[in-house]
């Protein structure tokens, strides 16, 4: 089963539409890795029971969709991948590049999670779009999304 998922622009539109939403067509898969910055100290002539962990860092969740987007109008489709390619560090009016780890809106979005069933604020760390030779009207997108509560 595939299912359609949504990212909003928090300060601005996309670059190839006048809307603050970007639909994710035919996401494949959603990945939530949620891991924590611990930090381990063995204790010497001790065994792995008498180790120190320290929690200094905290947890973070990172979220990886995978999907398939197909059209036969490939005029669309080229304009779908700039919006792909722009989430990474894309804010204000259109896409103006600007680093996404700035504040101020500035590459924040909220992104509608169908595997946790929540709206979760995100930053994206990486987006890809790649194609097949020969196949102009489908081409596949990866997105990797940084949960965030403050961003500085």
């Amino acid at each position: 089963m595939t299912f359609t998922a949504t990212i909003s622009s928090t300060g601005g539109t996309f670059e190839s539409s006048s809307s603050a939403v970007l639909t994710l067509y035919d996401v494949q898969s959603e990945d939530v890795r949620k891991t924590s910055g611990l930090i381990e100290f063995p204790m010497p002539t001790m065994d792995s029971n008498g180790k120190i962990v320290m929690d200094l860092m905290g947890a973070s969740r990172e979220i990886t969709i995978e999907g398939i987007v197909t059209t036969a109008d490939v005029p669309e489709i080229y304009k779908y991948a700039r919006d792909i390619a722009g989430l990474q560090g894309a804010s204000g009016s259109n896409n103006t590049l600007i680093s996404g780890a700035q504040g101020s809106a500035f590459g924040q979005f909220t992104y509608n999670s169908y595997t946790t069933s929540n709206t979760i604020f995100v930053v994206v760390s990486e987006a890809s779009i790649s194609s097949e030779q020969g196949n102009p009207e489908s081409k596949k997108y990866s997105i990797t999304m940084l949960e965030y509560g403050t961003l500085i």
